[in-house]
C-alpha cells in the first residue's frame, strides 16, 4: 500500500468520525424550538385582556401545547361565543358548506378580525410572539365586537348575528341602563313565500298536545325551516288561529295584532287597533294561515307605538324574542336569544323594534311568543339556545313550518 493510499484512508476515516460526532451532538443537544404555550399560560392573559375571569365550565380544556386555533377557540369561549361556534359548525355538516368550521369561519368574517399571523396558520403552535397582537385584538373586542353571516338554500336564507362580550358575573338580562358591548345572538329565516310554502302545523297532528319545534318539524315531510308561533296557554292558542283555511281557535283577542298569509305568497299585518273580529271578518278570508300575537313592532317602516295592553314586564324588560316581518320582498321569521349573561341578554320590545328597522330593514313586523318558547330550526338543526332552566327546548302547541315546493303539513 502506497503512502497515497494510506493518506486517502485516513482522510475518509476522519470525515466519518466528524459526521458521527455531529449526529451525537445533535442527539445530545437538540435545536432549541420556540417556547410552547399551554392553557395555563394563555388563560390568564385572555382574562386580563377582557377585564374579567371566565369560569372553567365555559372553556374547552386543552392538554399540552396550544395551537393558534386552540387559542382563538379559548378566546371566543371566554367572550361567550361558544354557541356561535357550534352554530357555524352545524353549517359545516351540510353538503353545500363542507369547508365551514367555527373558529376559522368566524375569524375570517368578524369585526375586528384576529391577527392575520394567527389565522393564516391556525394549526401551527402558539408562540409567545403571537401573544402581543393576540392580546391587543382581545382588548379591541372588549370595546366592540360583532359578526354576521348568511347561508341560502332552496328559497330560504338563514341569517345569524352575534355581538358583544359575555360577563359571567353580570345579570342574565344585562344592564339596560349602563351596559356596553353586551352579548347578543339573533337568527332569522328570510323566505320567498311565493316559492316556499309556509303553513302552521300543530302538535296535535302528530299525536301530542305539545311538542318541541324540532319534533314538529321532523314529523312533517319536506320541511326546510321552522319557528315557534304566537302565544298559548297549556295546549291552546291564545287569540285567533287559522291553518290551511280551517279556524282552530276562533276566539278573538281584542287589541292584539295578527299576521296572515296564503298559498299565493300574499301576506298581511293586521294592526291591533282594529275593532272587527278578525276570526269572522270576511275581508280576511283569503288568508288561509293567520295567528294573533303582538304587539305590532313596525308599521310602514316606522316603529309602531301601540303597546296593545301587553304586560309592562314583557315590554320593558329584556327577554328572548320571536318575531315575523317583511322587507317588502321576503317574509323574515326571527329569534333573539336571551336570559344568558354569557351568550345573549335578549331585548326589550323597543330594542327589538330598532333591530327590525335598522338591523334587518323590515317595513312591517310583529312580535310573537318569546321567552322559553323562542326557537328557530333550519335543515334539521336548531339555531337558537333554550333559555329554560332545564336547557331543553320548550314544547309548544303549534309552529310555523317552511316546506320544499310540493310538500305541506302532515294531515
Amino acid at each position: 500500500m502506497t503512502k497515497k493510499d494510506i493518506l486517502t484512508r485516513l482522510i475518509r476515516a476522519w470525515r466519518a468520525a466528524v459526521v458521527a460526532a455531529v449526529f451525537v451532538c445533535a442527539a445530545a443537544f437538540p435545536m432549541a424550538r420556540a417556547e410552547a404555550m399551554t392553557q395555563a399560560d394563555v388563560g390568564p392573559a385572555v382574562s386580563e385582556a377582557l377585564g374579567r375571569e371566565t369560569p372553567e365550565k365555559f372553556l374547552t380544556a386543552v392538554e399540552g401545547d396550544m395551537t393558534r386555533r386552540d387559542a382563538l377557540r379559548l378566546a371566543f369561549e371566554a367572550m361567550g361565543w361558544r354557541f356561535a361556534l357550534a352554530a357555524v359548525d352545524q353549517i359545516g355538516i351540510l353538503p353545500e358548506w363542507p369547508e365551514v368550521e367555527g373558529v376559522s369561519y368566524i375569524s375570517a368574517t368578524m369585526t375586528p378580525r384576529p391577527p392575520e399571523a394567527m389565522t393564516a396558520s391556525l394549526d401551527e403552535p402558539l408562540t409567545p410572539e403571537d401573544m402581543v397582537e393576540f392580546e391587543k385584538w382581545l382588548r379591541e373586542c372588549r370595546e366592540s365586537v360583532s359578526w354576521k353571516a348568511s347561508f341560502s338554500w332552496n328559497g330560504t336564507t338563514l341569517f345569524m348575528m352575534k355581538r358583544g362580550v359575555g360577563n359571567p358575573n353580570g345579570p342574565a338580562n344585562g344592564d339596560l341602563e349602563n351596559g356596553e358591548n353586551e352579548p347578543l345572538f339573533a337568527a332569522a329565516l328570510a323566505v320567498d313565500m311565493q316559492t316556499v310554502p309556509c303553513q302552521i302545523a300543530t302538535a296535535e297532528m302528530i299525536g301530542s298536545k305539545r311538542a318541541t319545534l324540532a319534533t314538529i318539524a321532523a314529523e312533517n315531510y319536506g320541511v326546510i325551516g321552522g319557528i315557534n308561533g304566537g302565544y298559548f296557554s297549556g295546549a291552546k292558542p291564545i287569540g285567533v288561529l287559522r291553518r290551511q283555511g280551517r279556524t282552530d281557535n276562533p276566539k278573538f283577542w281584542p287589541h292584539r295584532s295578527a299576521f296572515g298569509w296564503n298559498d299565493k305568497g300574499e301576506s298581511i299585518f293586521i294592526d291591533g287597533k282594529i275593532v272587527s273580529n278578525i276570526g269572522s271578518a270576511r275581508e280576511y278570508d283569503e288568508y288561509t294561515e293567520l295567528m294573533q300575537a303582538g304587539p305590532l313592532l313596525v308599521k310602514d317602516g316606522e316603529a309602531a307605538p301601540n303597546t296593545e295592553d301587553v304586560d309592562p314586564n314583557v315590554l320593558n324588560k329584556r327577554h328572548p324574542r320571536t318575531f315575523v316581518g317583511t322587507d317588502g320582498a321576503r317574509v323574515v321569521w326571527g329569534i333573539v336569544d336571551g336570559r344568558d349573561n354569557m351568550h345573549s341578554v335578549g331585548m326589550t320590545i323597543d330594542e327589538l323594534r330598532t333591530f327590525c328597522i335598522k338591523g334587518l330593514a323590515l317595513t312591517d313586523a310583529l312580535n310573537l311568543d318569546g321567552g322559553g318558547s323562542s326557537s328557530i330550526w333550519w335543515r334539521g338543526m336548531t339555531f337558537s339556545q333554550p333559555s329554560n332552566s332545564s336547557d331543553a327546548e320548550r314544547p309548544i302547541p303549534y309552529a310555523v313550518l317552511m316546506f320544499e315546493p310540493g310538500a305541506g303539513v302532515r294531515q
